[in-house]
Formats: C-alpha cells, sequence, structure tokens
C-alpha cells in the first residue's frame, strides 16, 4: 500500500513504515498530522505542523501562510536556527504511544 502511495501520488523520497513507532518516539512527535526534521548530524531540529492551513478541527484556511515544515528544512539545509522548534499542529494523536 506504501508503495502504491508513491507511485501514485509521485513521491521521488522513500517512505518506510515504523510499526515500533521507534521513528516516531524519536522525532517526539504526538499528533498526525506532524513533521519532524533532523540536521546533518542527526539532531532534532523541528518538530510540529507542516503549516497553518488548519487552524482548529474543522476550521482551515483557504490557503496556508505560515509554512513551518518547508522553513525548517531550508533552516537545516543552510546551517541555521528556527526561533520555534516546535509549533503544535491540529490532529489526532498517535495511538499505541508510551
Amino acid at each position: 500500500m506504501i508503495r502504491k502511495h508513491e507511485r501514485d501520488f509521485g513521491y521521488q523520497l522513500p517512505a518506510l513504515r515504523d510499526l515500533q513507532h521507534s521513528l516516531v518516539k524519536q522525532s517526539l512527535v504526538q499528533i498526525t498530522p506532524e513533521a519532524a526534521v533532523f540536521d546533518a548530524s542527526h539532531r532534532l531540529v523541528y518538530h510540529g505542523r507542516i503549516d497553518n492551513l488548519y487552524e482548529d478541527f474543522g476550521r482551515a484556511r483557504t490557503v496556508a501562510t505560515t509554512h513551518e515544515l518547508g522553513d525548517a528544512i531550508s533552516a537545516a539545509l543552510n546551517g541555521k536556527t528556527l526561533a520555534a522548534h516546535s509549533v503544535p499542529a491540529v490532529g489526532c494523536y498517535i495511538s499505541d504511544l508510551e
């Protein structure tokens, strides 16, 4: 199903299934959708929402006005620090987290 999803949506990055939630725990994410960015030294530099499209449950903007994930990736690639290392996401809690 993962490979089919990659093909259907044209993803170029490989995906994996984290059955034991080891990456989830390492990245400190708790909500889906939430993202994490690690720098070249494998240090967690950001975890949180992807953007601000969703203001709250059932309340979405027409277009996102901030892009935290993109900013975090750019900062990590350029060796810069972010103003916020974590921004709360809107979504459902990931089940089975300890």
